[in-house]
């Protein structure tokens, strides 16, 4: 299955389609019916990572409504509370390679902190069109999404606006040519397609820079 979850939203969408609210539902319905064709009506999810664990959620409720019983999740990596819910929820429970303890504060992906990179950030709808939102200001929040406290935000957004400056500037050194929002893979929020990746970063960074500036004039 191809899905992630719209930020602050239990609605899943596809990450190939995400102008597409009902793929994933498609896709559901898909799965059921080849698999009740074949006689099968149990099955084991498997997962990377079982954080909140709302997306499984939303993704059994779905295969349930089309005839189809979740009795398992594998998984690499789950949260004890995500272990523990599915645990007591599904016949054949959570399995996972790794099990975090309870002091873990957050699991996050190095891809989400790139600008333009396929498939990172979260997933937000803006005037009816879904976007991608990086984890990093001027386009995420940080705080929100990857538990940064709040008195770095600003600092930790400035590196993430930095490597992802590095990362297009030697892309756009190799390929010989300019790269634009367009040019992307996904729509990003707070941009429009006609501007240069670069100048975006570069304009961004320099606001972000200052403002680190100024709070640490005032600190100092």
């Amino acid at each position: 299955m191809d899905c992630t979850r719209l930020d602050n939203s239990k609605k899943l969408v596809s990450r190939k389609s995400p102008n597409d609210i009902t793929s994933v539902k498609r896709q559901i319905k898909d799965i059921s019916q080849i698999l009740k064709i074949q006689g099968r009506f149990n099955i084991i999810l498997v997962d990377d990572v079982v954080f909140s664990g709302n997306v499984l959620k939303e993704i059994i409720k779905s295969f349930y409504e089309n005839g189809i019983r979740v009795v398992g999740i594998r998984s690499a990596i789950s949260t004890s509370q995500s272990y523990d819910f599915f645990n007591q929820k599904l016949k054949l429970g959570l399995k996972c390679g790794c099990l975090l303890g309870e002091d873990v504060i957050d699991q996050i992906c190095e891809r989400d902190f790139y600008f333009g990179i396929a498939q990172s950030g979260i997933s937000i709808l803006r005037d009816g069109k879904i976007l991608k939102s990086p984890y990093f200001k001027p386009f995420g929040n940080p705080v929100q999404r990857a538990s940064i406290p709040r008195e770095f935000e600003i600092l930790f957004s400035n590196g993430c606006l930095a490597r992802s400056m590095f990362l297009w500037k030697f892309i756009e050194e190799n390929s010989k040519k300019k790269v634009f929002i367009r040019d992307l893979p996904e729509k990003i929020v707070n941009t429009s397609e006609n501007d240069r990746v670069l100048k975006v970063l570069e304009k961004g960074f320099e606001f972000y820079e200052k403002d680190t500036n100024r709070n640490n004039g005032e600190r100092s």
